[in-house]
């Protein structure tokens, strides 16, 4: 009867370690094949963040006078000139993506900056934001981490 009792002790903990062993093999199956999703995921928001900023390229391309210091710089909120409501909804276009790079990227300048050259587009088009035509649009629109971001660059 003891031997039975050892070898049934023996089976239950052999059949123990083996269950340690499958599920500590399982969970770095799953740990890895989540981090594959989690890449694969992550790469797709980064290819979409190029080609938002392609479009906007191409916008640019095709109205040159939205990248044109000397059009922004006379920015009239109060114009019904559909030049100037191409140009806000331009901005608005241009700071949700900008928006977005800086969630992707969790507002770490330097990798922004890599992306795109946000200081550039952002004093260039400096008094849309700070004169929109709805006075509440870049509050109620952004995050404060946002607003604060863009004034980083503009102080």
């Amino acid at each position: 009867m003891e031997k039975i009792m050892l070898i049934a002790g023996i089976v239950v903990a052999a059949a123990t370690v083996i269950s340690a062993v499958a599920a500590a093999v399982s969970a770095i199956f799953s740990h890895k094949n989540l981090k594959i999703a989690l890449s694969l995921f992550e790469k797709g928001k980064y290819e979409k963040l190029h080609d938002e900023l392609n479009k906007i390229i191409e916008i640019s391309i095709e109205y040159p006078y939205l990248e044109s210091k000397k059009f922004t710089s006379q920015w009239n909120k109060d114009s019904d000139d559909e030049c100037y409501l191409r140009y806000d909804a331009y901005c608005n276009r241009l700071y949700n993506f900008l928006a977005r790079v800086c969630e992707f990227f969790e507002y770490d300048k330097q990798k922004i900056e890599s992306f795109v050259d946000i200081k550039s587009w952002i004093r260039m088009h400096k008094l849309n934001w700070q004169n929109p035509i709805d006075e509440n649009e870049n509050i109620d629109g952004y995050d404060q981490m946002f607003r604060n971001y863009i004034k980083s660059y503009l102080a």
